[in-house]
């Protein structure tokens, strides 16, 4: 699959930014100079703040704001080695990943496959198809894996001496979303699948004493998660961000975020936001297969907008076990012997106003 891939051409535009990240990510330098120019490129460049927080986790619990992700780094060789071996070696960063989680220790995960031939592959079907086969080596549970799906996985932490589970949301980025559809989901060096817990972050912040109550830290998430909206179209000075908040109908209330950045509305809605893509779905294939540049304004531009994606599962509210913002910021408790269990079904998208899964 990977050598059926069409190939971007060798002078392909992805930005000052990954093309200086590109001089290491694409060389023979060892994996951890590779993985400290990564970080450093998120640091900067990943519209999502919770990305920019772990990528400071080097310099210590308190720069990272307590948030730290474990990697899963695969190169040109871990792919000769073929499919069985990718899939082991995911599972093992998986379960170790899963350990560090139940202690509150990494509220992320990254598998990032290093590869020239994955940097330059150009969106289309072919790309399309390979997502959902390196999908089915991560999340074996699911396979097979179907595009426009949620997959959601499941990140342990024990809270007073019970395990819980909590729902991680699962994306793929990758060098040649440059320019496109899905240009807030580029990143150099190849492909990445990214996942992130925000309610497991919360939970953990509080468990380790970063904050008094765990409603002053779901507030602190609500506040980053907010900022990371509208934070897109880095990189390229032609393309807006590919989220953006919706305005507040009258009847609603404010939710006034600290210090806000420019690119938030003083009358933002707090409870939905749009974007040219699902966020939480896996493997999409509108924004996967269409290689085309785009700019703004992107409602008049004749792409889809999906104008109705919700926030409302950033609170300390408790929900019932079949509602879909159960898991989220109220754990599930579980025995020890399910702590690599995931739980969570998958859920199909649906573009429409009620947001119905």
């Amino acid at each position: 699959m990977i050598d059926d891939l069409p190939s971007l051409p060798l002078n392909a535009d992805f930005g000052d930014d990954i093309a200086r990240a590109h001089h290491i990510l694409l060389s023979d330098a060892d994996v951890e100079e590779k993985r400290r120019v990564f970080f450093r490129w998120v640091g900067r460049w990943q519209p999502c703040l919770f990305g920019r927080l772990a990528a400071h986790a080097a310099k210590g619990p308190a720069a990272a704001k307590g948030l730290e992700v474990d990697v899963c780094w695969l190169t040109d060789t871990d792919l000769a080695c073929g499919a069985n071996h990718i899939s082991a070696t995911i599972q093992q960063a998986r379960r170790r990943w899963k350990d560090r989680a139940e202690q509150g220790l990494a509220s992320g995960f990254l598998i990032m496959f290093n590869s020239r031939r994955l940097a330059f592959a150009a969106p289309g079907k072919e790309l399309l198809r390979l997502g959902l086969f390196l999908s089915d080596l991560y999340l074996i549970e699911h396979a097979p894996i179907r595009p426009d799906v949620i997959y959601t996985e499941a990140a342990p932490l024990r809270i007073d001496g019970r395990l819980h589970l909590f729902k991680v949301g699962c994306n793929i980025f990758y060098s040649g979303a440059h320019g496109t559809r899905n240009h807030d989901r580029r990143v150099p060096g190849g492909l990445m699948f990214s996942m992130n817990s925000p309610g497991h972050y919360a939970n953990s912040l509080y468990a380790r004493g970063f904050f008094d109550s765990l409603p002053a830290a779901i507030e602190f998430v609500r506040d980053t998660a907010f900022r990371s909206i509208g934070n897109g179209g880095l990189g390229a000075s032609d393309v807006p961000s590919q989220s953006w908040h919706n305005r507040r109908r009258e009847e609603q209330d404010g939710c006034p975020v600290r210090r806000l950045p420019a690119y938030v509305p003083p009358d933002f809605d707090p409870r939905s936001y749009s974007a040219l893509y699902h966020t939480d779905v896996l493997v999409p294939t509108a924004v996967t297969v269409d290689g085309a540049r785009v700019s703004g304004p992107y409602e008049a531009s004749g792409v889809e907008v999906w104008p109705n994606l919700l926030l409302d599962y950033i609170t300390d509210e408790r929900f019932p076990a079949d509602h879909e913002n159960y898991g989220q910021f109220q754990g599930h408790p579980v025995d020890d012997c399910n702590r690599y269990h995931n739980p969570w079904q998958a859920r199909a998208a649906w573009n429409d106003e009620q947001f119905r899964y």
